[in-house]
């Protein structure tokens, strides 16, 4: 649903907006799904879902992606290692907004609530988040694909370049798909386990491109009646599909859905101490 009157908030219906935080108010359970323009909120731009890059010229498509890619990695790490560094460097600088916040709150407040990402930073942990499905890995935890090894890591510029893992001295990288690669399956795993469990309303946040396993969780709760609820500038596949369409900033919109729910949740304390 998107429409013309806005009341008291621009560009937004305000009756919508007080629709979906009296619904998620009222809801024990809510799915987040988010992607990176909840992220641009921030101020981190990206490319394909890579934080920090920018495509400016026509030619930086192709080269971000060959320098991000598996082969890269294994014949010239240095190349993609200078990416990395570059990436690591724009979201370290980055602080979590409003958007990760009212999320944060919201986990709070809610029986159960699960943040299902494709976003790669680590904002959401950062702003304060502990259930987060990380669809594609996380930029800061380094892989050997040689012996299996793992370390997280708060920063790469400290470390040797190319960082070489301690016991088989193989390349290290970044425990997430480069481009050309699948995604990993153990996310999909805990995904379904969420879904098992049910959940009284699905979000998608920020989410341009609306994948096919992206799309799944609400197209299932829209088939079974629960409500259904996309926040982003961009129109995708479900816009029309889903029971509330907001066109703006995720982190306003959230903002502003998050002071309703807040404010029902008063009420609602407040009723029963009443009675």
């Amino acid at each position: 649903m998107t429409g013309s009157r806005t009341g008291n908030v621009t560009g937004l219906r305000r009756d919508l907006v007080d629709a979906v935080g009296v619904l998620l108010g009222q809801a024990r359970s809510a799915l987040f799904i988010t992607g990176p323009s909840l992220t641009a909120d921030s101020g981190l731009p990206s490319y394909r879902g890579i934080p920090g890059l920018q495509k400016k010229k026509p030619t930086d498509g192709k080269q971000i992606e060959a320098a991000l890619s598996a082969d890269m990695i294994a014949s010239h790490p240095e190349t993609t290692w200078k990416y990395l560094l570059a990436i690591d460097h724009a979201v370290r600088a980055a602080r979590p907004n409003r958007g990760h916040e009212v999320l944060v709150q919201l986990e709070g407040v809610l029986k159960r609530s699960a943040i299902m990402t494709i976003n790669v930073d680590r904002l959401h942990q950062r702003a304060g988040s502990r259930n987060v499905i990380e669809m594609h890995g996380a930029l800061h935890d380094l892989a050997c694909r040689r012996c299996e090894m793992s370390s997280r890591h708060e920063r790469y510029d400290q470390l040797p370049m190319p960082p070489r893992c301690a016991v088989c001295h193989g390349v290290l990288r970044p425990d997430m798909p480069l481009f050309g690669e699948p995604l990993p399956a153990d996310p999909f795993t805990r995904l379904q386990s969420e879904l098992d469990e049910g959940f009284d309303m699905v979000f998608a946040i920020g989410v341009g491109k609306m994948y096919s396993y992206l799309a799944r969780p609400l197209l299932l709760a829209k088939q079974e009646g629960i409500p259904t609820v996309e926040i982003g500038a961009e129109h995708t596949d479900l816009s029309d599909v889903v029971d509330f369409r907001f066109r703006g900033s995720p982190a306003r919109v959230l903002d502003l859905i998050g002071m309703v729910c807040q404010q029902v949740g008063r009420l609602s304390h407040e009723k029963l101490r009443a009675e």
